[in-house]
């Protein structure tokens, strides 16, 4: 009997040696999804960018310690630019990863997608730069956005052209929820103005839009400024095309396009086509960066071997709203987290947030509104958004005159 109470001593003993230098588990990570274009016909150079930024903050954000004590883990889901995609990749996200909050996108009508399916499961998500007034229209609790509807964007840039002079504008739109609701709120802009319009539609798949610009070019007046409504690849396509023409950018015609000419693919692409374009920016210019600003472009320049453009400051911003959002909520609770975001005032690399619950305008709702927008030409080959002129709006304008 002594013996055998002694081999049970000793097993007790031998489990609380192993017990005692048995590691304490750390809690598991906050999972957390990202959704972008990684491949075509998206405008993957502009979801790379994203991806990009987001991954610098994620390892900024665990290098420090985590968030609540605990580790963020990031799932990137590749949408390509299509709405399918996008509503499988969320469903993906939420099911298989269960992940706490989904951010990113930068089409529309592929976070149109998604936000039906965030909706139905109750998970935050939080739009980078997806520009449809019906990402925020719909109302949803769930949903926020960080970058301008077209309605908040637009409508000034229709104004700056108006202010320019210009008396025959033409607009080229992608046929999707934010090309074409774009150019509906140009337009109405410009006929209130008396401004004479053109639209013409185009998909993202065409690779030759020569067809459309010889209309252009054969039209009495013809147009002297064209207003691109594309976020996708399609646009270097365009810009090389209607260069080679001769319709635009020229002395007579001048080009204007949106954030996905930012990417330094563009000159790759065009080659000294893309000087002179002009270009609606997402971003503070250079002189009004805040520290965080400056941190993350040196960050990103030297991770990434390339200057990051208003599109990255928008996608680490979005990440750190997020993060922001849990922290107040003192939980990874999907419910506890779109709760905090309706209360939370962060200040990113790119301005502070807030997402006011305005009902009217519809689009209004969680719209984080004093979005930071310039409106900047590319003067020299090569050059990159922070380099180029400003022309738009007057208390950060470098130049008051368009090229050429």
């Amino acid at each position: 009997m002594n013996r055998s109470i002694r081999r049970r001593l000793g097993a007790l003993a031998i489990l609380a040696a192993s017990l005692a230098v048995t590691p304490v588990l750390a809690e598991e990570p906050i999972a957390l999804g990202w959704v972008g274009p990684l491949s075509p016909p998206g405008n993957y150079s502009g979801g790379q960018e994203m991806q990009w930024a987001v991954q610098l903050g994620v390892d900024e954000i665990n290098k420090a310690g985590g968030v609540l004590g605990r580790q963020l883990q990031v799932t990137y889901e590749d949408t390509k630019g299509q709405p399918a995609e996008g509503s499988a990749a969320a469903v993906r996200l939420i099911t298989k990863n269960n992940v706490s909050a989904i951010f990113g996108e930068f089409h529309s009508s592929v976070a149109l997608a998604e936000i039906e399916e965030a909706h139905k499961y109750g998970v935050p998500w939080v739009g980078t730069d997806v520009w449809a007034d019906d990402v925020t229209a719909k109302q949803y609790p769930e949903v926020f956005r960080v970058s301008p509807a077209n309605s908040l964007v637009y409508v000034k840039a229709a104004d700056w052209t108006v202010e320019q002079g210009f008396k025959n504008v033409a607009i080229i739109a992608e046929n999707t929820d934010f090309g074409q609701g774009g150019a509906k709120i140009i337009a109405s802009e410009l006929q209130a103005k008396n401004v004479a319009n053109t639209l013409v539609t185009i998909d993202l798949n065409q690779q030759d839009f020569t067809p459309a610009l010889l209309r252009l070019m054969s039209q009495s007046p013809r147009p002297d400024a064209i207003q691109m409504v594309i976020a996708g690849q399609a646009q270097y396509q365009l810009v090389k095309q209607a260069c080679q023409l001769g319709l635009a950018p020229t002395a007579e015609t001048k080009l204007i396009g949106s954030s996905g000419l930012l990417q330094k693919e563009v000159w790759e692409v065009t080659g000294a086509c893309a000087k002179n374009l002009l270009i609606v920016n997402v971003a503070q210019p250079k002189s009004q960066w805040n520290d965080k600003a400056k941190t993350f472009v040196a960050a990103f320049t030297e991770r990434y071997k390339r200057a990051p453009t208003g599109v990255a400051l928008e996608a680490y911003d979005t990440l750190g709203v997020v993060v922001e959002a849990i922290r107040k909520a003192g939980s990874a609770d999907r419910a506890a987290i779109f709760k905090a975001l309706e209360t939370v005032k962060f200040e990113g690399a790119n301005a502070t947030y807030n997402f006011p619950a305005t009902k009217s305008p519809a689009w209004a709702f969680h719209q984080f509104m004093d979005v930071p927008f310039t409106i900047i030409q590319y003067t020299a080959e090569n050059q990159s958004p922070e380099e180029a002129a400003i022309v738009y709006p007057k208390n950060w304008a470098t130049t008051d005159k368009i090229l050429p």
